[in-house]
């Protein structure tokens, strides 16, 4: 665990707890938990790699609500995002090499991150252009060509115009354009969920395979990898 590492590399004993900001153990109850130990500096770790307004500043919202009801505070550190973390990029590329060396490579990567909608970005939430570094980072640790992966964004409803390309049109196009093999990853998770296991996973096979396409394949978050774990101690 991450507890463990940390133990292993730092000179002070570090505790780590889990939160959640919308579930249970809530972001106040870790962070009472934590005064109540006697800790008086704490560490507060956004599980979202791409900073976003729609994501990562509600762990914000929900540190200073607490705050508020506070007169002896800690120290406090938010520690903002990691989208291009050399450790973050390494624990990517790694994880696809390894999909790989099992399954064989595809024709195409897609890398597909959770979209906002384009008002959003137009008023200055820097999501996608961090979506993009990633991205970039993790095609040139690859060594991919520029016809072998693309980006884009999953996850749009309602009526309004979200940031582009989209997945599902991508895939389509992918399919109906020839391409018969896909592997996608989804880089804005930490760990895999509903929406990349049911949505990436499974929506998006059925969308490409429709489309023209042949084979699917979805490579996981990098959930409990040991580079993963590794990325947070550092």
């Amino acid at each position: 665990s991450l507890e463990q590492q940390l133990q292993g590399q730092v000179p002070t004993a570090i505790k780590v707890r889990a939160a959640m900001t919308y579930g249970n153990p809530g972001v106040a109850s870790a962070l009472d938990g934590l005064l109540a130990e006697g800790v008086d500096h704490i560490v507060v770790l956004p599980m979202f790699p791409q900073f976003s307004a729609t994501s990562s500043a509600p762990v914000y919202d929900a540190v200073q609500r607490w705050s508020a009801s506070k007169r002896n505070l800690p120290t406090l550190t938010i520690i903002k995002d990691y989208f291009a973390h050399p450790g973050y990029i390494d624990a990517l590329a790694q994880s696809v090499r390894d999909f790989r060396a099992e399954h064989g490579a595809a024709q195409k990567l897609l890398m597909s991150f959770h979209g906002i909608p384009q008002p959003y970005a137009d008023k200055g939430d820097p999501y996608p252009r961090r979506c993009r570094c990633t991205a970039g980072q993790l095609a040139q640790a690859l060594g991919l060509q520029e016809d072998e992966w693309a980006i884009s964004f999953q996850s749009r409803f309602g009526k309004q115009e979200w940031v582009k390309p989209y997945t599902d049109a991508t895939l389509t196009q992918w399919g109906e354009q020839g391409v018969k093999s896909v592997q996608v990853i989804s880089p804005a998770f930490s760990a895999d969920c509903l929406e990349t296991l049911e949505e990436l996973a499974v929506e998006n096979r059925d969308t490409f395979l429709e489309a023209g396409g042949q084979t699917y394949s979805y490579i996981p978050a990098l959930n409990t990898d040991p580079l993963h774990i590794q990325l947070l101690v550092e």
